[in-house]
């Protein structure tokens, strides 16, 4: 007798167990005949779940694939599936928010709130996966559940940190444009993770419609000076940054925005050196001395550049020199009009244009090659006559480049330049480059004068100086 009931005990576990098989299997399909099937079999199956060796709930499954129809029957008859936890400590709300199922979403939170608070092992809410999955609706309505889930942090990180991290701009936008007060989301830094603000973060990550969009906040353009865990502001950020067509695109919405560093350009300037007392009998050339100098110097600070523009476009001139490099290198084996067969090129007969292209191509091909070399070898750009011999070398470069087109073109098409209207715009292009050119040379021989001239002052100036110190 006891052994049959035993057998009947043990014949009933197994059908239990097939049954919740049975029931897992429908949670995966979303077969919602099979589970009303199941719970008039067993009406009291739902509540036999937690008794399994699952390491989650059909409710953690159907969430997750988005069987709406099949979660609502669960919640309905076992609402308290919605606070079980799987084996990473994760509820269905973490899985229908991650997939983005706005529908059980609201679901699961329309049945437990509390929900909304439950970190999993790696102590993220489910609001941090909808900002790390892009589910913008999903966290909007996380939000309007449970406002203080913003207060909970991620590693440090809050969830607008995760937004620009992941790089969903769409999301930080909505969240942003909520009814409730961001700016402490909106300033607040990582503390685990250099002390970055989004704007920070945004900047080290290069992401620029997202940097964009935060300068357009007027809270973050307020804090645009504020300083990261190692006292740098985001522009200083981007200063120390790689140099690419991203560095330089934020570049530009930063002085769009006004924002620039103030402090690192104090940083390198000297401290002014006291000067030293002059005697009270000055006479009128001692006046009209001072009177010049102070013209030369606003004359030198209009035109010198504020900034390294040579070290910040080191990147681009380098990959200017090496294309036209590559141009004329092209352009001096294969010839226009091709080979004969005695390997001669056939326009070196024909064409009395040959050697002038020949001639001007080989110039502009050593001067880019001294450029490219000139840039890659490490030598400080900054000094003034690296600085000198780059602007010219490139002046050089471009005009006989424009030449060896000039003389391919009269190659190729001899007669093209003896009708009118293409004699005309040959014309007009090589005076407006002439012109071009000679403002270029009057600049650079302007700030060549006006640096001759301050050294001879700066000299005068330091004569008279210590003569008036040693009659005092």
């Amino acid at each position: 007798m006891e052994l049959y009931k035993m057998s009947t005990i043990s014949h009933h576990h197994q059908q239990i167990g097939d049954k919740m098989r049975d029931l897992y299997e429908a949670s995966s399909r979303g077969c919602v005949s099979t589970l009303n099937s199941l719970m008039h079999q067993h009406p009291h199956i739902l509540y036999r779940i937690s008794q399994t060796s699952f390491t989650e709930t059909p409710l953690h499954i159907s969430s997750s694939l988005g069987h709406f129809d099949f979660t609502k029957i669960l919640l309905t008859h076992n609402p308290k599936l919605a606070l079980e936890l799987d084996f990473s400590r994760r509820t269905p709300l973490h899985m229908a928010s991650a997939e983005g199922h706005i529908e059980i979403v609201k679901e699961l939170v329309q049945v437990y709130k509390e929900a909304c608070l439950f970190c999993d092992e790696e102590g993220r809410i489910p609001l941090h996966y909808a900002a790390m999955r892009g589910r913008r609706e999903v966290a909007k309505e996380l939000i309007r559940a449970k406002p203080e889930s913003l207060k909970i942090l991620d590693k440090g990180k809050n969830v607008l940190h995760l937004c620009v991290m992941y790089n969903h701009l769409e999301t930080l936008k909505a969240l942003v444009e909520l009814e409730i007060d961001t700016t402490e989301l909106l300033i607040h830094t990582d503390h685990m993770d250099g002390n970055n603000n989004i704007l920070h973060l945004a900047v080290i990550l290069k992401l620029v419609q997202i940097v964009g969009y935060l300068l357009s906040i007027p809270k973050i353009t307020e804090a645009a000076n504020m300083k990261n865990g190692m006292g740098f502001t985001a522009y200083d950020i981007l200063h120390h940054s790689p140099k690419d067509l991203k560095t330089f695109e934020i570049q530009l919405l930063f002085m769009d925005n006004g924002i620039q560093t103030e402090e690192r350009e104090m940083n390198y300037s000297t401290p002014p050196q006291p000067t030293p007392p002059l005697p009270t009998t000055t006479t009128n050339n001692n006046n009209g001395y001072y009177y010049w100098r102070r013209i030369l110097r606003s004359i030198d600070n209009s035109l010198n550049n504020k900034g390294d523009w040579v070290e910040e476009t080191r990147g681009t001139l380098s990959l200017v020199a090496t294309v036209i490099s590559t141009i004329t290198f092209q352009a001096g084996i294969n010839t226009p009009g091709g080979f004969i067969q005695q390997g001669h090129a056939l326009l070196a007969i024909r064409s009395p244009w040959f050697h002038y292209y020949v001639f001007c191509n080989t110039i502009c091909f050593c001067a880019s090659l001294s450029v490219t070399l000139l840039l890659v070898s490490g030598v400080p750009v900054k000094n003034r006559a690296v600085m000198w011999v780059l602007s010219i070398g490139m002046c050089v470069t471009l005009t006989f480049l424009g030449f060896t087109y000039s003389f391919g073109i009269s190659m190729i098409f001899p007669g093209l330049w003896e009708s009118t209207c293409s004699s005309m715009v040959s014309r007009v292009s090589n005076y407006a480059w002439y012109v071009l050119l000679g403002l270029i040379g009057l600049f650079f021989m302007m700030r060549l004068g006006i640096w001759i001239v301050k050294m001879c002052m700066n000299k005068i100036n330091l004569r008279s100086v210590r003569s008036n110190q040693q009659c005092i």
